[in-house]
């Protein structure tokens, strides 16, 4: 219930609409009442005692009554459809705004703990979920209710005692009713729950189809898939099932209480107490104003059910709060040099986990600080804090002098370039693609920055240029190719600090040397920060620094750790060592 108060709150931004919708419902609620009248007025005039005595009967007067109400009827009905779309496209317009506008706004470690499929199906499908509910129950609930109290009062005026007859079967109504929707309602989140599951594995299972085919294991994921799958029906089928029996029952019960009206209003009409007619009026009012509106009204529930676990799947989506935001008094960072300074800092992932331990670390601008270690060492975890996609637990990070925390995400972030290990492309053209690291580019710009990542050439070569379609996650264009248009799209932001996470680790050595040269001239007056795991592409670099279980074990130059004899002495001499045993094999192959 509460779900759907807060649904109806965010009803009220389209109140102006919302009334007119209610009063064309009334307008058509209305119209189909006098139908019963009708009927009552044409038995008792054209039976055989009417006709003995000559009474008048008016056809044309009818006809023309029954054509007028249905052209009303029509052209109200229209216009009210046409509210309603209107009404349910522009809801779902607004509300999938709101939730992609509110998932951009959440932080890394929400995505980190979703999966894509599912946050797909909360746009989509939950808020697609929402449509019947606007379109159809809110007509419905409206419609029925006024025309039940209608009825009610109409009937009780004319014959209290047949309407109570009428009436009797209602306790037996709620009793069904109450006997099913819970079972409903939580049959129907569960439901839910296991399709989003369903969603979320495929996304991942396409995504990477890659390794599924390396190791042959088509077969399996059609089992799996079909399992989930197969659990969904299962849960359809059940719902089905139970809306079926509410419904059935529902309509038992209302022919139950017609058989009663029948036999009480037939002994009125037999003892002259009433009309045929009125009885022919009494009986369509309650079973086509009365019943059925109880029975539309019992149906819609289940249709209430299933709309309840979409909003509150929205709802809690949009109540999901970013673990960094920008402080209230945040200002706005001014051009940055790239002085940067981690202030003793600590951080962790899970409360008493601690993955970064006391680091002290400064990188000049201008200067190059290169990351080494093993994997789960902190590396990446200290660009991330540098980004402020997380807040240090401990400690503080500054750039030129500014607490992160006392800047804007936004000025923050638009200063700080990143080209990370997998790379991303979207499925459009290669000029939009690189120009997605400033909007406002024109095309000379987006050369000149291909040109400077030694990509330029290749896009030139294509049948279309810059024109050209890559596809989705760029499969048209090698690994190489695909990390230099990213290097594109990071230099044409013209950031003050560079980020580069291992960004050369799945290059071929030619490659490799081509994006090198782009660094090495782009480098100069930028504060860059490299993780990379083959150090011959970091000797340069003013500062190295290895990390080991979150704390900072060495840092120097190369020459200077190289000197030192440790972590980093060691890991250059073994891969030193490696690959000269793969240039040996090579001249041996190369021989034989």
């Amino acid at each position: 219930m509460q779900n759907l108060l807060r649904f109806v709150k965010e009803l009220r931004a389209y109140w102006r609409i919302m009334v007119l919708v209610a009063i064309l419902t009334l307008i058509n609620a209305a119209l189909s009442l006098p139908f019963p009248k009708v009927v009552q007025y044409l038995t008792d005039h054209l039976s055989n005692t009417a006709l003995q005595a000559r009474e008048p009967v008016n056809l044309p007067a009818v006809f023309g009554i029954v054509v007028g109400v249905a052209l009303v009827s029509a052209i109200v009905g229209f216009y009210l459809s046409l509210c309603l779309t209107f009404l349910g496209q522009r809801f779902k317009l607004d509300m999938r705004r709101k939730l992609y506008a509110h998932m951009q706004s959440l932080s890394l470690g929400f995505f980190e703990k979703s999966q894509t499929g599912k946050l797909m199906s909360n746009i989509t499908n939950d808020v697609a979920a929402l449509d019947q509910l606007i379109g159809g129950s809110f007509v419905t609930i409206v419609q029925d209710s006024v025309t039940l109290i209608a009825v009610l009062l109409y009937l009780f005026s004319q014959n209290w005692q047949l309407a109570l007859v009428s009436l009797i079967v209602y306790p037996i109504y709620i009793l069904n009713y109450l006997a099913f929707i819970g079972k409903i309602k939580f049959t129907h989140h569960e439901m839910r729950e296991q399709r989003d599951m369903m969603y979320g594995d495929l996304q991942e299972k396409l995504a990477g189809v890659q390794v599924v085919k390396s190791y042959a294991k088509e077969r399996f994921e059609v089992r799996q898939f079909i399992g989930e799958t197969r659990g969904i029906m299962d849960l359809n089928v059940r719902i089905g099932a139970m809306s079926t029996g509410l419904w059935t029952i529902a309509e038992l019960i209302g022919a139950v209480g017609t058989a009663l009206l029948i036999w009480y209003g037939g002994r009125q009409v037999i003892m002259g107490y009433m009309t045929a007619g009125a009885l022919m009026a009494f009986y369509g009012y309650i079973s086509g104003y009365l019943y059925g509106p109880t029975l539309r009204l019992i149906q819609i529930n289940d249709q209430i059910a299933r709309a309840n676990a979409a909003l509150w799947r929205i709802f809690k989506t949009l109540d999901t709060k970013p673990n960094v935001n920008d402080a209230p008094n945040a200002v706005t960072m001014p051009t940055i040099q790239g002085n940067v300074h981690y202030d003793n800092i600590w951080f962790e992932y899970e409360p008493g986990q601690p993955v970064i331990k006391g680091v002290n670390l400064e990188a000049m601008a201008g200067q190059m600080v290169a990351f080494v270690g093993q994997s789960g060492s902190g590396k990446t975890t200290l660009v991330n804090l540098l980004q402020r996609h997380y807040d240090v637990t401990k400690g503080k990070i500054t750039i030129d002098g500014y607490d992160l925390r006392d800047v804007t995400l936004q000025t923050l972030r638009q200063q700080v370039g990143v080209v990370i290990q997998e790379t991303i492309l979207f499925n459009t053209t290669l000029r939009e693609n690189i120009r997605y690291g400033k909007l406002d580019a024109t095309d000379d710009e987006i050369a000149e920055a291909a040109k400077a990542a030694n990509i330029h050439h290749v896009i030139e070569a294509l049948p279309k240029g810059y024109d050209t379609k890559i596809g989705e996650d760029g499969t048209k264009l090698s690994g190489g190719e695909k990390q230099r248009v990213a290097i594109a799209r990071a230099l044409l932001a013209d950031p003050r600090i560079l980020i580069l996470d291992e960004a050369t680790s799945s290059l071929d050595s030619e490659t490799e040397a081509l994006i090198q040269e782009a660094l090495d001239r782009l480098m100069a007056g930028r504060t860059c920060f490299v993780i990379a795991h083959r150090l011959s592409t970091i000797v340069k670099a003013d500062k190295i620094v290895v990390m080991e279980k979150g704390n900072i074990q060495e840092q120097g130059s190369h020459a200077e750790l190289l000197e030192q004899g440790g972590v980093y002495a060691g890991l250059y001499t073994q891969q030193f060592k490696v690959a000269l045993d793969e240039q040996a094999q090579q001249r041996a192959v190369s021989a034989a």
